[in-house]
């Protein structure tokens, strides 16, 4: 038997396949999680969370998940199309807002820096690894 399954993830394809039925099980674990607890929150959210603590704690090996995320990032492209299709159908509507959706893009831009740079200041307070 271990043999079998040696070979068998010795196929990249049996990875990437594997790897996506992982994915897809953590996303669905997260939005019943979600759906138990009655909270407002992007599933896939929680799943990349649940998904980067099973990595971290080597519960899911990084092997396994390489082919998948090699896969997933190829077409990544792809993937943008719905948006930009959500774009011409509602181009009216962006052309009249589009001052104050520039506006709230460069308001947004800009807090998420300074909130991101006094969130590393004190991470690096925390660990002593500031001024090094």
């Amino acid at each position: 038997m271990n043999v079998f399954l040696r070979k068998c993830f010795s196929l990249k394809i049996f990875r990437v396949v594997f790897g996506f039925l992982i994915l897809l099980l953590l996303q669905l674990l997260s939005e019943k999680i979600l759906q138990a607890l009655s909270v407002n929150f992007p599933p896939t959210i929680l799943g990349l969370i649940i998904f980067a603590l099973l990595l971290n704690f080597k519960i899911i090996p990084m092997w396994l998940m390489k082919d998948i995320c090699t896969v997933s990032i190829s077409i990544l492209p792809a993937l943008f199309v719905p948006l930009l299709v959500g774009i011409t159908t509602y181009y009216g509507l962006i052309k009249q807002n589009l001052t104050g959706i520039i506006g709230i893009i460069i308001l947004a831009t800009f807090i998420t820096m300074i909130l991101t740079a006094v969130f590393v200041d004190k991470v690096m307070e925390w660990t002593g690894k500031k001024g090094v």
